[in-house]
């Protein structure tokens, strides 16, 4: 039952992250990036610490090396990776930006093999290349028109490379609980950023009054607390119980997803490249997924 609990929430995840570039592209307009990264955590850190609070298990106690590995996933999963990410956005589109998110899977694989020194099956590795494929017909359905900026698209990359990174402490991280181990790692990248965001507001000097724009607000309360708060907590449940190289996989879905809401709320149909493209996701996603689930887990209770 485990296994199939946190294959459920790893794909609510997965749907809450894929509208999360839509959200984040109306949002940064408004806020400045590394600011609305802040103020994100900031929610999520609260919703994490009223749950906390709230907890059968609110003295539990991670011990030092735990806390080490949870504040450096806080350093490389929060701080880095929405750094890069937010300002990524801002400079590409969402679609494009979900597409170079999918190399994490990739990175998530080479960084485990170096850490572990050992190879991953070449059945995952392909699969995951034809699922990469299959996103690359979704981004680039209208063509090849490269309007965005080839700025926005190293970003983008340094945040799937800064995922990868989250992913392998948060290995690490297999026997602490996943709400203290959670809190403690959004503690750390909240306090990582909040430098960051304190010189941007200070350089970029931003309109707060805009801040509080209804639209603005309930994004970055989607944002906050279903994105980032219960978003990691499910994610990382899913690492534990699945393995780091089955949920990396999922991650394959989330431009599926970005496309469907950019469909839905913007009015743009889905094209015959979005459909096929989508079926080689899930494809890439189901095969993917058996054969890491050999390396990683038990077989599904």
């Amino acid at each position: 039952m485990k296994n199939k609990l946190a294959f459920l929430l790893s794909i609510l995840t997965i749907l809450f992250w894929g509208i999360s570039f839509v959200a984040t592209k109306v949002v940064v307009k408004e806020i400045p990036p590394i600011t609305l990264a802040t103020l994100r955590f900031f929610i999520s850190f609260f919703i994490l610490a009223i749950a906390m609070l709230l907890s059968s298990k609110k003295k539990t106690n991670l011990s030092k090396i735990e806390k080490k590995h949870a504040a450096l996933a806080g350093f490389w999963g929060v701080t880095m990776y929405f750094i890069f990410e937010n300002l990524g956005v801002k400079f590409t589109t969402p679609s494009q930006a979900s597409l170079l998110i999918s190399a994490v899977p990739i990175f998530t694989i080479v960084i485990a093999d170096v850490q572990r020194r050992k190879k991953s099956s070449i059945v995952l590795y392909l699969m995951s290349f034809v699922s990469l494929f299959g996103v690359a017909l979704i981004v680039f359905s209208e063509g090849f028109k490269f309007n965005y900026g080839m700025l926005g698209d190293i970003l983008i990359l340094f945040a799937a490379f800064s995922w990868g990174m989250y992913t392998l402490y948060v290995d690490k991280l297999e026997k602490a609980d996943n709400l203290a181990s959670t809190l403690e790692m959004t503690k750390w990248g909240l306090l990582f950023l909040t430098p960051f965001s304190l010189i941007e507001v200070i350089v970029e000097k931003p309109n707060f009054s805009q801040f509080i724009r209804a639209d603005i607000v309930l994004w970055l309360l989607f944002l906050g607390i279903l994105c980032s708060g219960f978003g990691y907590l499910m994610w990382n449940y899913g690492v534990k119980i699945l393995g780091s190289r089955t949920t990396s996989i999922f991650l394959y879905l989330i431009p599926l997803v970005s496309i469907s809401a950019d469909s839905i709320m913007l009015k743009n149909p889905p094209t015959i490249s979005i459909y096929i493209g989508g079926t080689l996701i899930i494809l890439g996603v189901i095969l993917g997924k058996k054969s890491a689930k050999k390396e990683d887990v038990k077989a599904l209770d």
